[in-house]
């Protein structure tokens, strides 16, 4: 095919179709396409689709050379989120050579890293050589006892095959300015579209992570619906294309990341601008403006960060037309701001897990501003039930467990059938373990927490949800979260850990309680309310359960309570 007949292909392609597609062959028939056309933009220069290609293809050459090659085993990339071209060169290599890419947090140690590769049996790590040189030297001499090698090499990347417990470097990635070119990779191992393409690995907030199994068919299906649906949706209907630029700051390691954003950008044919990992709201209001981003997808913490600013001149001048939350409940007082601050954009809330990725249900339009902490309807194709604990459906307004049931979702967990079997039933219903209802006059779905979040405060059993609502509905409140501590009496208690609002007038423990008790049951007070400086939440922006633990502990052990 020429460029103007996969052009057409690629505009034409549908769910169906998409999940008969690799996200090789995909990057392919893109760079075929619109080989100069800006695929990634970062503070640190812009990336074309040709470009990718060939820098995706020159790390597929070094894992197809290396001893670690398996073709259909995981591979972790471990690359400083700082420069977005490196960390989609990596991940994409990955897919290219046939092997299963599992993305890692930039932040992680050394010691993490090594039970990641233990817990998937990975083959290899591909690291950066700017955050191994960054680490602890101890730490580094785990991986290149040796010290690493002289630098260089444009990509700067560094492969490391597994030796055991351990890993050996293996070499060094050419790339950059002298690209080679472009072709088919020659050798080694193509996937199919149902062949594993993404360990999404779960957040591990209150446990050891598990990685998601999601197949190179479904991740294209899922890049379709966001393109068609999600994306769409809010805007009358009309499909991600060239014309726009998406904007993200969601992490670029993050899966929902890459299939989210990255990849329906490569099916659109649009640039992504990436920021980098530490989000920085008055950057990414400039950075809106200078693109011309039209598709923002964030979470609720990323534009209430935003909200807390004065608006600027490049608020005013945003041609943003679709925002899009996701990963943690929004409020209404959000959703008012975000409506005064870009009246443009239509503000959308979507649901999903890393176990059934991208928007699953979808709120925007007239049922957002009726209720914008509602998460929607389902998008199709999926298919939403609620059940209680026996498994029988639950009448509308009645709570239960989420259940979801669409193509693209996850096969199972990798090396971890007992969890897959646990959590996709004989129906390939996948439980979510999250507790909601829908609502009895609108139909939509609503979330009140989760299966291991309920707290019992001496028999009387609740979510953390409604509290946190409520509290982030405070005015002088940024953030909050609420945790439970055990209690001698109660077997629970009940405490909030939050973030005054950026204007000097913390308001008094008291106030805050006040403010609960006007607004919920007794039972449902907190009963001590800290004052911390942030909440400790995850690139998404969920908050991390075990990090806020040990929060609330250490403020104990000072006495610092307010």
């Amino acid at each position: 095919m020429n460029r103007t007949e996969i052009n057409e292909f690629l505009k034409t392609l549908d769910f169906g179709s998409a999940g008969k597609l690799t996200l090789p062959e995909l990057l392919e028939k893109r760079a075929q396409a619109t080989p100069d056309a800006i695929a990634v933009r970062s503070p640190v220069g812009s990336l074309s689709f040709g470009e990718w290609l060939a820098d995706a293809r020159a790390v597929a050459a070094l894992i197809r050379r290396s001893g670690a090659y398996r073709p259909n085993t995981p591979v972790l990339v471990w690359v400083d989120t700082a420069d977005a071209r490196k960390v989609v060169a990596a991940q994409h290599g990955v897919l290219d050579s046939g092997c299963i890419v599992a993305p890692l947090d930039d932040r992680l140690s050394v010691a993490e890293v090594r039970r990641f590769a233990q817990d998937v049996a990975a083959t290899a790590v591909i690291a950066s050589r700017g955050l191994l040189s960054s680490r602890k030297d101890e730490e580094l001499r785990e991986f290149a006892p040796d010290g690493l090698p002289a630098g260089g090499d444009p990509l700067d990347l560094l492969l490391f095959a597994a030796q055991g417990d351990a890993f050996g470097l293996a070499a060094s990635v050419e790339g950059g300015t002298d690209r080679p070119a472009a072709a088919a990779p020659s050798g080694g191992a193509r996937p199919g579209p149902d062949d594993c393409a993404l360990l999404a690995f779960t957040s591990g907030t209150t446990g050891r992570p598990k990685a998601a199994m999601i197949t190179h068919g479904g991740c294209v299906q899922l890049a379709e619906r966001m393109v068609n649906g999600v994306f769409a949706a809010p805007r009358g209907g009309r499909p991600v294309g060239p014309d726009d630029v998406i904007q993200s700051p969601v992490p670029a390691y993050l899966p929902t990341s890459i299939v989210n954003t990255l990849y329906a950008a490569v099916l659109a044919g649009c640039p992504l601008s990436y920021r980098g990992r530490r989000f920085d709201p008055e950057a990414e209001e400039r950075e809106m403006a200078l693109a011309g981003t039209t598709i923002y997808a964030g979470a609720p913490a990323h534009y209430a960060m935003m909200c807390q600013r004065p608006a600027s001149d490049d608020s005013r001048n945003a041609r943003v037309q679709v925002m899009t939350a996701s990963g943690a409940p929004m409020t209404a007082a959000l959703y008012r701001s975000m409506r005064e601050r870009w009246p443009r954009a239509a503000v959308a809330n979507w649901y999903a897990l890393n176990e059934t990725m991208v928007g699953q249900t979808l709120n925007f339009g007239r049922d957002m501003d009726l209720d914008p902490t509602a998460i929607g309807k389902p998008v199709w194709p999926t298919e939403l039930a609620v059940v209680d604990e026996s498994g029988t459906p639950c009448a509308p307004g009645e709570s239960g467990e989420v259940l979801l049931r669409a193509p693209g979702q996850m096969v199972g967990y990798y090396l971890n059938e007992a969890e897959t079997a646990r959590r996709i039933d004989a129906g390939g219903w996948v439980h979510t373990e999250d507790i909601g209802f829908v609502g009895e006059e609108d139909g939509l779905l609503r979330i009140t927490g989760r299966k291991s979040d309920r707290i019992n405060r001496g028999g009387f059993k609740f979510y953390p949800a409604e509290v946190e609502e409520v509290l982030l509905g405070h005015e002088g409140l940024a953030d909050a979260a609420v945790l439970a501590i055990p209690d001698p009496i109660l077997g629970q208690d009940l405490v909030a850990m939050v973030v005054a609002a950026d204007d000097g007038r913390a308001p008094a423990e008291a106030d805050v309680r006040a403010f609960c008790q006007s607004r919920l049951s007794r039972n449902k007070v907190p009963s001590r309310v800290y004052f911390v400086d942030r909440l400790p939440r995850s690139g998404f922006g969920k908050v991390v359960k075990k990090e806020l633990i040990a929060l609330w502990e250490a403020i104990e052990s000072r006495g610092a309570g307010r």
